[in-house]
């Protein structure tokens, strides 16, 4: 078996590659991708403090179903890991894995 079939396979769950929006305490950035149980995201920010690992953070997910209604998936979740991909005037883009430690709550904006 190689190396990349051990890794799928410690997978509980299957990882989507989809970039959606996500709100942060005085943040906002876009996933890079989700499960069930985490995501992982880009952000630029000032504060990398912000996102060190063992700290929990509040954030929404907004996404877009198939009859054009915005869905707003909000929760907590832990940090694992954060890595900082490059720093500018702008800020350091930091991309940031998260683990839910609770299961989301869905909201669904039904006038759009």
């Amino acid at each position: 078996m190689s190396t990349e079939e051990l890794d799928s396979d410690k997978r509980d769950n299957q990882r989507l590659n989809l970039s959606f929006d996500i709100s942060l305490p005085q943040q906002k950035g876009k996933t890079i991708n989700v499960s069930a149980t985490g995501v992982y995201f880009e952000v630029i920010t000032d504060n990398v403090d912000a996102f060190s690992p063992g700290s929990i953070i509040p954030l929404q997910i907004s996404a877009v179903d198939t009859n054009e209604r915005t869905l707003n998936l909000s929760g907590e979740g832990l940090i694992i890991r954060e890595d900082i991909k490059e720093t500018s005037s702008d800020g350091s883009r930091v991309c940031v894995a998260v683990q839910f430690t609770e299961k989301l709550n869905v909201n669904v904006d039904p006038s759009e």
